[in-house]
C-alpha cells in the first residue's frame, strides 16, 4: 500500500478471507454480514468494524463547476489565439489582418514589392563589378575624368601625412613651452636661496620668459596652420570624394542596365524579350542622364577643390614659413608682425622680469 495515501481514503479487506473489494465498488444487502475494514488514517493503519445493513453512501464531492457571482470587471470577448478588442495606439501600419481583430505581423505586398526591386537591383549592380573585375563585361572609361580623380587620391594621402607631422610638430613644440615655463619658474625661486647667483639666474629667466613668449606665438601659428591642413583633408577633399563615389556608383548602374540591353538584343527576339528590352531602355535612360549629371558634378568640384587648395595652402604655407622663420631667427618683431597679419590669436602669459628685448638672440650678446 503506498505510503501517501491520504486521510480517509479506504480499502476493505475481508478479513475472514473471502477475498478484497475496491470500497467505492462495495454494495451491501441487507444479509450480508458485518465486515472488518483496514483503514489508513495518516499513514497509520488500524481495523475498524462497519455494519454493511445499512447502503454505502459516496461522500459529498463539491461541486466546482461553472461559478456564480458577478465578474463584471473580467475581460470578455472571444479567447482564441489572438486576443480581441480595441489596440489603442497599438502600430498597425504595415500590418495585414487574417481574421478580425486578430493582426498579423505580414508585410504589404507594396513593401515587398520595394523590397524584391531594391534586392534585384543591388544583385545586378554587384554583378557587375564582379563581372568587370574579372573581364567578364565592359566598362564605361572617362581618361581624363579618372586620371583627375586618381590625382586626388594621391594628393588625399600626401596632405593627409602633411597633416599628421603637423600634429605631431605642435604637440612637441607645446611640451617643449611647458619646459621652458617650468625652468624659467626654477631660476626665479633659486634666485631668493642663493644671492651669489642672482645676476645669472635672473638673465636665464628672461631669456626662457622671451623663449616662452615668442614661442606661444609660433604654437599658435602651428596650431592655425594644422586647422587649415585638417578641413581641406577631411573636409573639402572628403566632400569631393562623396561626389566621386556617387558618381562610380551611376556609372556602375549605367554600365549594368546598358549590357542587359545588349545581351536582350542579341537573344531571341520572343514577344516578352521585346518587352523587356522596351522597360529596359526607359530605365536606361534615366540611368544615363542621372550618370551624366553626376559626371558634371564631379569635374565641376574638382575645378572648384583645386582653385580652393591652391589659394589656401599658398597662404597658410606663406604663415608657416614666415613665423618659423622669426622665431628661429629671435625677431619677436617679425612674428608678432606675421600673427597680426594673419590674424592669429595666442595666449598672454604673465612674464616676470624684463621682455621688451624683441630678440632673445640679441639679449645674451
Amino acid at each position: 500500500m503506498p505510503s501517501n495515501t491520504s486521510m480517509g481514503s479506504y480499502v476493505d479487506v475481508n478479513l475472514d478471507g473471502s477475498g478484497m473489494n475496491n470500497g467505492s465498488d462495495h454494495v451491501t444487502g441487507a444479509s450480508a454480514p458485518a465486515q472488518k475494514y483496514v483503514t489508513f488514517d495518516d499513514d497509520i493503519p488500524s481495523t475498524r468494524t462497519y455494519d454493511n445493513s445499512q447502503p454505502f453512501t459516496a461522500p459529498t464531492v463539491p461541486n466546482y463547476g461553472n461559478p456564480t457571482g458577478n465578474y463584471s470587471n473580467a475581460p470578455s470577448g472571444n479567447y482564441g489565439n489572438a486576443p480581441s478588442g480595441n489596440y489603442g495606439n497599438a502600430p498597425t501600419e504595415g500590418m495585414v489582418t487574417q481574421n478580425a481583430g486578430q493582426p498579423c505581423l505580414t508585410m504589404e505586398p507594396p513593401k515587398l514589392e520595394q523590397i524584391k526591386k531594391w534586392t534585384v537591383q543591388n544583385y545586378k549592380f554587384t554583378k557587375q563589378l564582379v563581372s568587370e573585375k574579372f573581364g567578364h563585361s565592359t566598362k564605361t572609361v572617362d581618361k581624363e575624368l579618372d586620371v583627375r580623380i586618381e590625382e586626388l587620391r594621391l594628393s588625399k594621402v600626401q596632405y593627409g601625412n602633411m597633416l599628421r607631422e603637423a600634429r605631431s610638430m605642435y604637440a612637441r613644440f607645446e611640451a617643449l613651452l611647458t619646459t621652458h615655463r617650468n625652468i624659467r619658474a626654477q631660476f626665479q625661486t633659486l634666485i631668493s636661496h642663493a644671492p651669489e647667483l642672482q645676476d645669472q639666474l635672473q638673465a636665464n629667466a628672461t631669456t626662457q620668459s622671451i623663449l616662452e613668449k615668442n614661442g606661444e606665438g609660433l604654437l599658435g601659428a602651428i596650431k592655425t596652420f594644422v586647422d587649415s591642413l585638417n578641413t581641406l583633408v577631411n573636409v573639402t577633399i572628403q566632400d569631393t570624394f562623396l561626389t566621386i563615389k556617387n558618381y562610380e556608383n551611376s556609372r556602375v548602374e549605367y554600365d549594368a542596365y546598358r549590357n542587359d540591353i545588349n545581351t536582350l538584343q542579341n537573344a531571341p527576339q520572343t514577344e516578352s524579350n521585346k518587352n523587356k528590352l522596351l522597360e529596359l531602355q526607359v530605365i536606361f535612360e534615366n540611368r544615363k542622364e542621372k550618370w551624366e549629371k553626376l559626371k558634371s558634378d564631379t569635374n565641376t568640384k574638382l575645378d572648384l577643390l583645386g582653385e580652393n587648395r591652391s589659394m589656401v595652402m599658398k597662404s597658410q604655407l606663406e604663415m608657416f614659413n614666415s613665423a618659423v622663420i622669426a622665431y628661429f631667427s629671435g625677431n619677436g618683431d617679425k612674428l608678432s608682425e606675421v600673427l597680426a597679419e594673419y590674424h592669429i590669436k595666442t595666449k598672454k602669459i604673465s612674464d616676470e622680469g624684463d621682455t621688451t628685448t624683441n630678440s632673445f638672440l640679441a639679449r645674451n650678446e
